[in-house]
Formats: C-alpha cells, structure tokens, sequence
C-alpha cells in the first residue's frame, strides 16, 4: 500500500473559485508539503441558504484546475445549515477518510490557542456557559448574539484566560471566518481526531464585503458584479484564467448565473401553499416563526421583500434564507436530527479528482470508514437507511436548481445521477 505521510483536508465552497482561494491553497500547501490535498465542498446549495451561482460540477473542475486533486462533496443536509452543523459534517467527513492528517482554514484571527480556548468551551459546554447562553437568548438575542455574550462573560467570570480580553473575544466572534475556524475546531475536538488543524490569515476584503476591492475581492463581492449584470471582463483580475473560462463557460451555455431571485416564484409559491404547521416541521423554525413566514409570503411580491421585513433580531437575513432551503427541499427537523446530528455522515462522495490522483483513491477505498459513492446511480446498492435517505437530498437539490439554468435545454430533472465524475 502507497504511504502517504501528509494529506491536507480543506473545507470549501468555491463559490466560485477566486484569486483568494488560490492564495489560500497555495499558502496551505507550502506550509505543509502534503503529498495530496482534498477538499470537501458544498453542492448546488450554501451554508448561507444559498443557490451557487454555477453548479457543482463546473465549481470542481475549478478546483481541480486550481491545484486540489480530489473534491468530496459535503452532502447538502449539512452544506446549508448552520456554522455547526456545516464545520461538522465537513470535519467529520474528512476525518473517516482514515487519510486527512492536516486542515488548513482562513481566519481573521490569527492565534491559534485562543480559537482552541473557545472551541474548547462550546465543545464541552460547562454548566455555567449553558446557563449564560439560555439567559441571554431569553432576552430575545439572535443565537450568533446570545453565544458571543455567554462565552465573553463565562470567560472573564472564570478568569480562564487573561489574555482573552472582552475586545479580543468581540473580534473573534464577529468574523465570519473565525467563527468558521471555531467550529472547525470543536469538530476536531469532539471526534478526538488526530488531525493537525492550521491557520492560513485571510487577505484582502472580508468575507461579507459586497463591493469589489482590488484582486483578493470576496466571494460574496464577485457574486454581487455578476448578477448586477457586470460583464466578466471588469472582474477578471480577481479570478485565476481557468476559474474565469469555467465561469464564462457555464454562462454562456445557459448554466448560470444563479441567485435567490432564481427561485424567487417557486419559493414564495411554496410558502403560500404550505400550512403552518408544515412550515413549523422545518429545519430551524421554532417558537411560532412559521406564522412569521406565512404572513410575509403572502404579503410581498419578491425573496428579498420578504426577507427584510421576516427578520428579526434573533431570526437572521441568513437564517432565513437557510429556511427557505429547508422549505424548498422539504428537509425537516427530524430528519436533520436523526441523519445528520445523530448519526453524522454516512457516505464519501467523490466529485471529481486529478488522474495523478489515482493512488489516493485507491487508498481511500482502504482506508475510508464510510462507504465510497462513485457512481450516484448505485448509491441505493449501500443498502442503507441513512444514506439513501440523504441522498435522496441530493437528487431533490439538483432536480430544482437546475430549474434556474437560464437554457430550458438544461432544466431535465434526474442529472444527479447522470453527471458522471469529473477527471481531468
């Protein structure tokens, strides 16, 4: 059997794959040296609750022509959940590869220890942290809000850390990436997994600026200059060339761009005809919300009228926006609980690798403590609950995303299992 002494895990969307995550790679793969690197990616939906903006397998070739030699996909029962339930499923994932030995993630902060310090508390959740938490989510805080005040004053109460000062722990906990690398973190923890997290600091504009600001411009920045109709060309400098073919690609075949707005009818049509108490079963709705959503659906015109006025201080543009996935994949708390957060993965899904990496795959297929899906046709020959169940989910995701490609010619249901491997 080959041996491998480091293979590098990252966590990705690459929503598209920019000139930041190319540095990113780069950065990890230089500080490691590994012999193979994986990266695990969300599919044709993200953690943000929403659509990519060209579909998964255009985003693989991406990051295979970018320098990743095998993509596992994060299934989509954890891809659009929150930062837990998304750092968990993609953690766990790579640990049962039985191969990862490092993963490598961006932050805005940097030290290393004082991430480990909060991950710690949220991966044990002591006594005096529960009661913090449930008393400031009492006072009506957005969970994100309530969890940065329980663990700021449950530190500095406890004095467990001097170092950890009220600003330092404001700074942390108000990147989105930091947040991110956290869970990521308390992942690792709670499976007792021998792999070797490291820190790669982020450059240029953060992960939530909305405007393009030179070449490390973010995602979220790109994705905003397609969809406001910018022609490529003027976003050009922030992408690799083969990142900017395969997205120029994909739009002129019809295959994107995709957004909210996208699914702006469906969605709204399916809140109007859902009952309450339907709404109510989805992953993340609690506490009456479901009315919240009814009211709103039936009183505006457009996704992003409804989102603005459903929002609360507790309930998040981005949590709403989660919800309407939930709705829209008919994923249900229940389901969630027990195939997702009880169970954890059931399956390793290959996306797409680089033939060099040939003798990876073969070792994974020893190695791996989950069993492999290549072909999305015979995932039903696992003969499992679990899985066929999940990927139920998956060919639900892609039979209504592709619903959005502007070429009708591209809209036929059942691609999930047709769309072979991608190789190159």
């Amino acid at each position: 059997m080959m041996n491998l002494s480091k293979v590098l895990g990252i966590v990705a969307e690459y929503n598209p794959f920019h000139k930041g995550h190319l540095y990113h790679l780069n950065q990890a793969v230089q500080l490691i040296q590994p012999d193979y690197t994986i990266a695990i990616m969300s599919g044709n939906f993200t953690q943000r609750g929403e659509p990519t903006i060209i579909d998964k397998w255009a985003r693989t070739r991406m990051a295979l022509e970018n320098g990743i030699e095998l993509v596992l996909e994060l299934p989509t029962l954890y891809a659009c959940q929150t930062a837990e339930l998304f750092a968990a499923g993609a953690i766990e994932t790579l640990h049962q590869t039985g191969l990862v030995t490092h993963i490598a993630f961006g932050s805005e902060y940097h030290n290393i220890e004082h991430l480990k310090k909060i991950a710690g508390i949220l991966a044990e959740e002591p006594e005096g942290y529960r009661k913090l938490l449930k008393s400031y989510l009492n006072q009506g805080l957005s969970f994100p809000a309530a969890r940065l005040e329980a663990i700021k004053h449950y530190i500095l109460d406890t004095q467990e850390d001097d170092n950890l000062s009220s600003q330092i722990i404001d700074q942390i906990l108000k990147g989105s990436n930091s947040i991110l690398a956290i869970e990521y973190l308390k992942a690792l923890i709670r499976l007792k997994s021998s792999i070797q997290p490291i820190i790669i600091p982020r450059v240029g504009s953060s992960y939530n600026a909305d405007v393009i600001e030179g070449e490390f411009s973010s995602a979220t920045a790109i994705r905003k200059a397609i969809l406001s109709g910018q022609k490529l060309d003027t976003i050009s400098h922030t992408l690799p060339n083969i990142s900017l073919k395969i997205l120029k690609d994909s739009i002129n075949h019809g295959r994107g761009p995709i957004s909210m707005n996208s699914f702006e009818q469906l969605l709204l049509g399916m809140i109007r005809q859902a009952s309450p108490s339907e709404i109510a079963s989805w992953m993340d709705v609690e506490e009456g919300l479901e009315n919240r959503i009814k009211r709103y659906a039936l009183e505006c015109t457009s996704i992003e009228d409804f989102l603005l006025k459903a929002k609360t201080k507790r309930y998040t543009y981005t949590r709403l926006q989660r919800i309407l996935i939930h709705g829209l994949l008919r994923m249900k708390t229940e389901d969630v609980i027990k195939f997702g957060i009880k169970d954890g993965p059931s399956y390793i899904r290959i996306l797409g690798f680089n033939t060099k990496a040939t003798p990876l795959l073969s070792k994974l297929k020893k190695t791996s403590k989950l069993p492999i899906i290549t072909k999305p046709s015979h995932y039903y020959r696992h003969k499992s609950d679990n899985i066929n169940k999940i990927f139920q989910y998956e060919i639900l995701a892609t039979d209504l995303y592709v619903l959005a490609f502007p070429n009708p010619d591209h809209r036929r249901g059942g691609q999930e299992l047709t769309q072979g491997i991608v190789r190159i």
